[in-house]
C-alpha cells in the first residue's frame, strides 16, 4: 500500500492529521493544523452532549420528564441541542477531516509516496 494511501486512510479512520505523521514526520505540524482544530471541537461538542445527556438523566430519575420518546425528544429540542454554535462545530471538524484525508493524498502525490 502506498504511503500517502495509508496516510489518508489513517486520517479518515482514526483522526485528522494523525496520517501526517505516517507520511512523513517532519510534516507534524502540517498534521497539527488539522489535529488540534478538529480534537477542540470534538471535545466541545462531546463536553456538550455529556452535560445535557446527564441533566436528561438526572430529570428522567427524578421523574421530572416522562420516559416517553416524544417527551425527551421535546426536551432536546428546548435545550437547544442543535444551537449554531454546536453546528459551525461540527462543520469545523467535519472540514478539517476531509481536509486532511486530501492533504495527505496530495503531499504523498508530491512526494511520489
Amino acid at each position: 500500500m502506498k504511503a500517502s494511501t495509508k496516510a489518508a486512510l489513517i486520517s479518515a479512520l482514526i483522526f485528522p492529521g494523525l496520517g501526517h505523521l505516517v507520511l512523513r514526520p517532519q510534516r507534524a505540524l502540517r498534521g497539527l493544523l488539522f489535529l488540534i482544530p478538529a480534537a477542540l471541537a470534538v471535545a466541545w461538542l462531546v463536553r456538550q452532549v455529556l452535560e445535557l445527556s446527564a441533566q436528561l438523566m438526572a430529570e428522567l430519575n427524578s421523574g421530572a420528564l416522562a420516559a416517553d420518546p416524544a417527551a425527551i425528544l421535546a426536551r432536546l429540542d428546548a435545550a437547544g441541542a442543535d444551537s449554531p454554535a454546536a453546528n459551525w462545530l461540527t462543520l469545523l471538524a467535519l472540514l478539517c477531516w476531509i481536509g486532511a484525508i486530501a492533504d495527505a493524498l496530495w503531499l504523498g502525490h508530491r512526494s511520489g509516496n
